[in-house]
């Protein structure tokens, strides 16, 4: 997805209000796994969200233009299925358009739980749908993972992790969005 689409998604309106519902006038911790751009971080400053943020990226790169962006937040490069925070470290976790790319979720769900204290945040631009679907696909770089789950196996993980999850479903451009917004026990 292009930068300027990346900015104008409704997920990430749909998201940032929730927020803000929850947290308006109550500062709040958020970890945002899988930063691209920095646009979450952007979409929260706009709306006024009083956010201690950390964003992280497995790519230097990324992480590097995000800190010259905004030095004023912190970002880090790691991978979330090995997240460098102590347990319950953040109010919120975010993630957004990253599960799809691992060679499978569990591990990265139960990482981002574990440092949660509060709420974790999924979205995927593949909606999990049966047939599952684990697709490792040749790049200039090597492969990547095009993955689209089944619903069942991750809805049955977040029901175990969360005490209540919200699934909401977000078209934009011919394109649904799923976004599990899940209140952690």
């Amino acid at each position: 997805m292009r930068q300027e689409e990346r900015e104008v998604h409704p997920s990430h309106h749909w998201v940032t209000e929730r927020l803000a519902e929850l947290y308006q006038d109550t500062p709040f911790e958020l970890l945002d796994v899988g930063v691209m751009s920095g646009v979450t971080y952007e979409e929260l400053r706009k709306a006024s969200l009083p956010t201690a943020y950390t964003g992280i990226d497995i790519g230097q790169a990324i992480v590097q233009d995000c800190q010259a962006k905004h030095p004023e937040a912190a970002w880090h490069q790691m991978s979330v299925t090995d997240l460098a925070f102590s347990d319950a470290r953040f109010d919120v976790v975010n993630c957004r358009h990253v599960l799809e790319h691992l060679p499978y979720y569990e591990t990265a769900v139960r990482e981002m739980f574990r440092v949660a204290r509060r709420h974790v945040v999924l979205c995927f631009f593949q909606p999990p749908r049966e047939p599952e679907a684990l697709l490792r696909r040749e790049s200039p770089n090597g492969y990547i993972w095009l993955n689209r789950y089944a619903p069942g196996p991750l809805e049955d993980l977040l029901d175990r992790l969360a005490e209540t999850v919200e699934q909401v479903d977000i078209r934009h451009d011919h394109r649904l969005n799923r976004v599990y917004f899940c209140t952690k026990r």
